[in-house]
């Protein structure tokens, strides 16, 4: 088998790998994958693939289990391969966003938060910049005790600490990114050791004739689920650009 062939077959189990994963919150087992998707190989020659992936440092074990789970790297690899799927996924999609127009800005920002935290099962963030102003808003922090990487309670209480504490600089993170169509951020990526086991999705909308910039960003595990996250922040995103060029 060349070598090219061998890669594409390596980075397709990683991609198998990262979405059971992603499902599943437990270490991924070859012969889950042969089953699970009827692959042509013998569940051997897939535990050799992922012996090879995790010399790589694309997967690692966890404690005493058979299966692996995938390592920022890992994650890293499969967000670039998927990068162009957000967009597509928005196709179709349907947000409760139909909020009472006679609503403030404000009001609406707040319930939009809270209807993206609620659909995507992740916690929600904005930042907004207008004429020297900031506001920071986050909504659906509750939501990471619903993830199993989570329920330990130390670990939640960084979280807490950051979104608390650190608040400013991770708005200024969000400022950062606002010019950007999609950004994700991964482990170690966001810039603060108490969330390095999360990822951050960051959308921004740019300056309009007002000169208001508008960040908004998804926090979860960095088990995220990225297409569906993703997509769910571009649709928002669209929402909110209508909203601010009308209301402010």
């Amino acid at each position: 088998m060349r070598i090219s062939d061998i890669k594409e077959r390596e980075f397709n189990l990683l991609d198998l790998i990262v979405e059971s994963y992603i499902h599943e919150s437990k270490p991924i087992s070859s012969s889950y994958l042969c089953k699970k998707f009827n692959l042509p190989y013998s569940s051997a020659t897939v535990r050799n693939v992922m012996e090879s992936l995790e010399r790589q440092g694309f997967v690692c074990h966890v404690h005493t289990s058979s299966g692996r789970i995938p390592t920022q790297v890992g994650f890293r690899h499969y967000v670039e391969a998927i990068k162009e799927r957000e967009r597509e996924m928005t196709d179709g999609l349907e947000l409760p966003l139909g909020l009472s127009g006679e609503l403030s800005v404000d009001d609406t920002v707040s319930d939009v938060l809270e209807i993206l935290s609620n659909v995507s099962g992740y916690t929600s963030l904005i930042s907004i910049a207008d004429n020297n102003m900031h506001k920071f808003v986050c909504r659906g922090m509750r939501l990471m005790l619903e993830q199993p990487e989570f329920n330990d309670l130390a670990k939640f209480k960084n979280i807490l600490y950051t979104l608390e504490v650190r608040m400013d600089e991770l708005r200024e993170i969000l400022d950062y990114y606002s010019g950007e169509d999609l950004k994700i951020l991964i482990g170690d990526e966001i810039g603060f050791n108490e969330i390095a086991e999360c990822a951050m999705i960051v959308s921004g909308i740019s300056k309009n004739k007002n000169r208001t910039t508008v960040s908004l960003a998804l926090l979860g595990p960095m088990r995220m689920d990225y297409v569906r996250a993703g997509a769910y922040l571009l649709a928002t995103r669209d929402y909110l650009k209508d909203i601010f060029s009308e209301g402010m």
